[in-house]
């Protein structure tokens, strides 16, 4: 290994996920650990741990709200007096039984308030830490032809991402997440990357793309994120400021 080699792996940051410390498994079941941490304190200890061994893994994502407190700047504090900081803000608007149907492009209105309220959520509490990043991943989709209007779930799905988009600070971001083969039976509202890259498009500079690259990608990006890209093209040309490169994560 050369002299530079090792510079670069001293000098890379891993953004440790909170959820990394609980229990883990398979999709089929959760296997209870001892020892796992209990309350986000618990786990800010031990990713805490965690950099002291490595030195390159300095903040820890939260998951809300999995990650929910009283007082987030007390946390913050916390976290600092461990030698780490708070990072991304993830939103969590896929377990509530109300998103039986989809959080943010559900056909009932009263559920995408309460889902786009959580993403309003989620930016407040970044602020309120520091934190430029605040990362959204949807799993809505429909699971049979007719259920809904696909054309209708990506107006809505806009809808919500622009009232967020709006409530960002000078300084903070919008990551709109794509994961590697997590469809729904039927359709998916975010398919692929390209469905994401338009929409951040219509946005402007403080939303971009994250690939979540941990699901088994096996072939190269298909044609048909391309065909995504054009097919809502006048969105795109709403904004006179393109868009961010996707990342990958």
């Amino acid at each position: 290994m050369t002299d530079a080699v090792r510079a670069a792996l001293r000098a890379q940051r891993i953004e440790l996920p909170s959820w990394a410390f609980g229990n883990s498994g398979t999709r089929f079941k959760v296997f209870a650990q001892a020892g796992v941490p209990r309350t986000p304190y618990e786990k800010i200890e031990d990713a805490a741990q965690v950099h002291r061994y490595t030195g390159v893994a300095p903040t820890v994502a939260l998951h809300i709200p999995w990650d929910k407190v009283d007082d987030y700047t007390h946390l913050a504090a916390f976290a600092k007096e461990h030698g780490v900081g708070l990072g991304t803000i993830n939103a969590n608007v896929f377990q509530d039984n109300d998103y039986m149907l989809g959080s943010v492009t559900n056909p009932d209105p009263d559920v995408r308030r309460k889902a786009t309220d959580h993403l309003l959520e989620c930016v407040d509490i970044a602020a309120a830490v520091g934190v430029r990043d605040v990362k959204l991943w949807f799993s809505d989709g429909t699971n049979y032809p007719g259920q809904d209007s696909i054309r209708a779930r990506q107006d809505r799905l806009a809808e919500a991402l622009q009232q967020t988009y709006d409530a960002l600070g000078e300084d903070q971001r919008l990551l709109l997440e794509y994961k590697l083969f997590e469809p729904a039976f039927y359709t998916t509202d975010v398919p692929d990357w390209g469905t994401a890259y338009v929409h951040c498009l219509r946005l402007g500079p403080k939303a971009q793309v994250v690939i979540d690259t941990g699901h088994h990608a096996r072939v190269p990006t298909s044609s048909s994120s391309w065909r995504c890209c054009y097919a809502r093209r006048s969105w795109a040309r709403s904004t006179s400021t393109p868009a961010s490169t996707p990342t990958t994560t």
